[in-house]
């Protein structure tokens, strides 16, 4: 059984790794802009550095709970309507075979991966903490947006397109955010 689990975890990673990386992307790019957006409308309302912490925390949570249910919702039905098509192209279930096991642990990883990686809002939360420098928070947000930008698929001219599109997502977040915190 275990032999079956490990070739089905193998199968997993080399059918799904650009997914599993779409993923991370995706739940990082969020979290980022979730903790730019917060943190620079607490900072912007003078709250406290406990209170700064807690809310972007909390906006990393919601945004973790969300890409977890989102994940697992899409993910369960594209693995049953992919595993459907192979039993019918095969003419057989499948059930406990390394296919079934893989699409299972697809599912586990790609959520797992959705759900962890808006985490990477932390890295705002503590450059802000470590500098106390909301332009240098803002400035390092968008260039960890823009690396996440390069790490997408593609060749390298779409690579250089999506990352400084990237970079523009984090700049207008933090704009607006500035721009909805000073006008009441």
């Amino acid at each position: 059984m275990s032999n079956k689990l490990w070739e089905a975890f193998r199968v997993s990673l080399r059918n799904d790794k650009h997914l599993i990386r779409r993923y991370i992307i995706l739940g990082a790019f969020d979290g980022i802009l979730v903790a730019i957006s917060v943190l620079l409308t607490s900072v912007l309302a003078r709250e406290s550095t406990p209170k700064i912490v807690s809310v972007v925390v909390s906006g990393i949570i919601g945004v973790t709970i969300s890409s977890m249910w989102n994940t697992m919702v899409v993910e369960v039905k594209e693995k049953r309507e992919e595993l459907r098509q192979l039993e019918l192209q095969m003419m057989r279930k499948l059930k406990g075979t390394i296919y079934d096991y893989s699409f299972k642990i697809s599912i586990i990883l790609t959520t797992l991966s959705h759900s962890l990686s808006p985490f990477f809002g932390l890295v705002s939360l503590i450059v802000y903490l470590s500098t106390r420098s909301i332009m240098l928070t803002v400035l390092i947000s968008a260039v960890i947006l823009s690396g996440l930008g390069i790490l997408y698929e593609g060749d390298l001219k779409e690579k250089i397109g999506t990352a400084i599109l990237m970079f523009i997502a984090g700049i207008v977040a933090s704009l607006l955010s500035i721009l909805i915190s000073t006008n009441p």
